[in-house]
Parts: structure tokens; C-alpha cells; sequence
């Protein structure tokens, strides 16, 4: 992990730690009631056991199980209010990391990734459900770059599930296609990437290899070997599309200060690869 991330790792724990601190103090809160309610009821069960008249007794029991009643829902109430909060520190997470990523990057967590920007890719030419929920989005080195969680869905068959983002160019490129298929059937051109499992189709490879050269496939590969994310990519007029094959949700549960900074590394790190793609393919 580099420098710049553990800066922007270091203030985003620092406001993720108060988030923390609030739901901490709501479950004490929580627990304190319940720790109340739960004494009251063992004092009606004591007193029903000792007292001398039935009357007493059935007045003290029906007590304690209206209180038991009482506590059971009032546990189960606080419980889910406790994990929806503790859900959220992603949220709250991702939308510190984007602020600090680059003015004018943002987080929206209700947001949904157009399915156009997947359809102009071409990495699944028929599909029948496109699904996105939280987007991050901005602007880096001049660049426009968008990423989202999505699952892509076929009429039988679930057909990519993982991380979708689109950056911007401001020249155009002939479509270029870098895929983990070794397509016998494509009536382009294709050229195998050393070492790396992937397949070049273009129109052309010789004017390919020219934009996609030895500099850009090195990069590639070292972002491969640090993150060993299984990745394709395609170019086309002045958008550069990747889908990584990742099975977690932007948004999941994070419990830890490990798992925290593990979580938004990969996003923060994606984020930083495809701006110096971006960068060297304008070269």
C-alpha cells in the first residue's frame, strides 16, 4: 500500500472511528435497557415465588412474562437497527475514501451505473438483466472515470458478476478488445499477450500494438501480478472499459480496522491503475 493511500486511509478511519463510537454508544445504550428489563423480570419471578396468595403470584408472573415479551421484541428491534448501522460503515467508508480520492469524486450509494456504458463495452453482446447499485464516480488527471458493483444476467445463466468501470480518453481509438477467450470465431485479427492469459482482437494488430504497446502491457502486468484480479478490457473511440471478476459488493460489511483498510485499498487502487492507464494510452 502506498503513501498517498495510508494519507487517505488515515483520515478516512479517523471519521469512519467516530461512526464507531456513535453505534458503540447506542448498543451500550441498548444493553443497558435490556440489563434493566431483564432485572425486573427476575425480581417479579422472586417475588412470585416467595409471596403467600395465588393472587400475588399470577400478578407477579403475568408481569414478568409481559416484560419477557417486551424484551424479546425490543431486542430484536435493536439488533437489526444495530447491523443495518454496522452495515453502513462501508457506505460511510467509501464516501470519505471518494472525497479524498480527488476533488469532486463522490460516493452514491443509491446510484446505478447506466447499462449503456455496458453495452457500448461489448463484453457481453447478448444479455437479458444488467444490475448496479453504488456508484463511484469523478474526475482524476482529467480524466472521467465511474466504477459499480453490477451482475449481468443471461436467460438462463449468470454471465459476469464483479467490478465494472469506464474511463475517458480525449483522442479516439478503432475497438480494441482484450479478452480472457481464445475465440476462434472472431473474424478479427487476434494476438496472444504473453504470460498473461488474455487474447488481442482488433481489426488490425499491427496499429493495435501500436496504442496497447510493450510500456502499457508491463503496467498491466504489474497491476496483475500485486492484485491477481482476473480482468478484460476493451477500447473503443475514446472510452477504455474494464470488468474484474470480483464477487464481493461495493457495499459489504466491514467489522475491522484490517478489513477496512484491505477493503478500500481495492478500490482506491483500481481507481489509481486506470488513471495511469489512461495517462500512458494518451501518450
Amino acid at each position: 500500500m502506498n503513501e498517498a493511500f495510508e494519507k487517505v486511509y488515515e483520515w478516512t478511519n479517523e471519521k469512519l472511528q467516530k461512526e464507531r463510537e456513535r453505534v458503540d454508544e447506542y448498543k451500550k445504550d441498548v444493553r443497558q435497557s435490556e440489563a434493566l428489563v431483564i432485572g425486573i423480570i427476575i425480581v417479579c419471578l422472586i417475588i412470585s415465588f416467595i409471596a403467600g396468595d395465588q393472587t400475588s403470584k399470577y400478578v407477579f408472573v403475568t408481569v414478568a412474562a409481559m416484560m419477557f415479551i417486551f424484551c424479546t421484541f425490543y431486542t430484536f428491534k435493536h439488533e437489526r437497527k444495530i447491523i443495518e448501522k454496522q452495515n453502513k460503515y462501508s457506505e460511510f467508508a467509501l464516501s470519505e475514501l471518494a472525497i479524498h480520492i480527488e476533488d469532486g469524486f463522490v460516493y452514491e450509494k443509491d446510484e446505478e451505473l447506466s447499462g449503456s456504458y455496458y453495452r457500448k463495452s461489448g463484453f457481453n453482446r447478448m444479455y437479458k438483466k444488467f444490475e448496479s447499485k453504488g456508484v463511484i464516480s469523478g474526475t482524476k488527471a482529467n480524466h472521467d472515470i465511474s466504477l459499480s458493483n453490477i451482475v449481468v444476467k443471461g436467460s438462463n445463466k449468470e454471465l459476469f458478476r464483479g467490478i465494472f468501470m469506464y474511463g475517458t480518453l480525449k483522442k479516439e481509438i478503432k475497438e480494441i478488445d482484450v479478452m480472457r477467450v481464445n475465440s476462434k470465431n472472431n473474424k478479427k485479427e487476434k494476438f496472444e499477450i504473453p504470460n498473461q492469459g488474455l487474447y488481442m482482437y482488433a481489426e488490425s494488430i499491427s496499429e493495435a500494438r501500436e496504442i496497447i504497446n510493450d510500456e502499457v502491457l508491463e503496467y498491466i502486468a504489474k497491476f496483475q501480478e500485486e492484485t491477481k484480479y482476473k480482468y478484460e478490457y476493451m477500447l473503443h473511440k475514446n472510452m477504455v472499459f474494464f470488468r474484474f471478476f470480483d464477487n464481493e459488493i461495493l457495499t459489504k460489511p466491514i467489522t475491522n480496522d484490517t478489513e477496512t483498510k484491505e477493503y478500500l485499498y481495492k478500490y482506491y487502487r483500481i481507481i489509481e491503475f486506470m488513471t495511469g492507464l489512461l495517462t500512458l494510452l494518451e501518450k
